[in-house]
């Protein structure tokens, strides 16, 4: 959620009312426009059939998309306030979730604040590229810093209170208020992105006095999140995630050998075979994209892949493929050969393609050294 401010010591989530306008506004148009490309698709259906119809149906569904997309983003502003105030006497935070009906409001003075933490965080921006040729958008990860605040509130409870600065002109007028009320900064080199705000998690960041100078440029791209600091509870949650992803991933990869025997059963058989392969009028490139794109998929979902399981899940593939062979009720005596030649595209065409863009990421990081 980004916050609002004018002196970069008050923020607010609340939007200003143009921009709240202009929220409505949006989601009206794309209603409209929606509502409209339903209107005429139904007109195309009635007068010339489906055809171009379909391209009509699916920007209808687009734009009804927009604007579902931009409601939930406005109802996310108007249902939950929150408001920061480095102020005179402490740091004031304040929420409301209308929708759950929770209220927090936390006040910690300066004079009872042990200590405040910086690290890291990070926050997705765009890289653009020119070149001659072309221009492109890259989507990265940025380093930001993350401030946590440790202190006994008001209510007399130890609290730990957290706050991000994508600016150094925002993080510094924060310190400078600090260091006048005497509290005292440490700094960490790890990234508090997934640090819990409780007191047990934040003693354990290993942790120096700071000094004024941070041991990252907020801005820079970051070239992984491998600085992530993690408790040993939330450590041990990612080692059993990451197991069960990965069984999950042998199940999946499963799944998509399972389809190529029906692929080979029941659609194969229909395709013409001409010199021991496929003929150009069969579906032999479409069933190459199910493929290499259902496997692809998988491994989006599995997130982080050894570099021999792209293996091992191509001979899982291949014995499926295998099975079909078998299992086919196609009696010509060169068909095995045409799923052979199927199976070598689809296998070599999908390792080439994981393998060779994880060379070449490999070697634009080397370039960055």
């Amino acid at each position: 959620m980004e916050m609002q401010t004018k002196d970069n010591l008050n923020y607010t989530s609340q939007l200003p009312k143009w921009a709240i306008s202009c929220h409505i506004g949006l989601i009206s148009i794309f209603l409209l426009l929606g509502m409209g490309m339903f209107v005429l698709t139904v007109i195309e259906v009635l007068e010339t059939g489906l055809g171009f119809s379909i391209l009509l149906f699916m920007i209808g569904v687009f734009f009804f998309g927009l604007s579902w997309f931009s409601y939930k983003n406005l109802r996310k502003y108007l249902d939950v306030i929150v408001k920061i105030s480095v102020g005179e006497k402490g740091y004031d935070y304040y929420e409301k979730d209308k929708k759950r009906r929770i209220e927090h409001d936390i006040f910690l003075p300066y004079e009872n604040m042990k200590y405040v933490l910086i690290g890291m965080d990070y926050r997705i921006g765009a890289k653009y590229k020119y070149s001659v040729h072309y221009d492109s958008v890259k989507l990265i990860p940025l380093r930001i810093a993350k401030i946590l605040i440790c202190g006994v509130s008001t209510q007399n409870r130890l609290e730990v209170l957290s706050f991000s600065h994508s600016t150094e002109k925002s993080l510094n007028k924060w310190l400078d208020v600090f260091r006048k009320q005497g509290v005292q900064i440490f700094h960490t080199d790890k990234a508090l992105s997934a640090t819990p705000n409780n007191p047990e998690a934040i003693e354990l960041i290993p942790k120096e006095r700071f000094e004024g100078t941070l041991s990252f440029v907020i801005g820079s791209e970051a070239e992984g999140l491998n600085d992530m600091f993690l408790t040993k509870k939330q450590q041990a949650f990612i080692e059993e995630k990451e197991k069960r992803s990965r069984k999950n991933g042998i199940y999946y990869t499963t799944l998509v050998a399972i389809s190529q025997i029906i692929m080979i059963c029941f659609w194969f058989p229909h395709w013409e075979i001409v010199d021991r392969s496929f003929g150009d009028s069969s579906g032999e490139y479409f069933a190459l994209l199910f493929t290499i794109i259902s496997q692809a998929i998988v491994y989006i979902k599995m997130r982080k892949i050894k570099w021999y399981e792209p293996i091992r899940d191509m001979i899982i593939i291949y014995i499926g493929i295998l099975v079909g062979i078998k299992l086919s009720p196609d009696e010509r005596t060169i068909f095995q050969s045409a799923v052979q030649g199927y199976a070598i595209m689809a296998i070599g065409a999908f390792l080439f393609l994981y393998y060779g863009i994880k060379i070449y990421s490999w070697f634009q990081r080397l370039g960055k050294k």
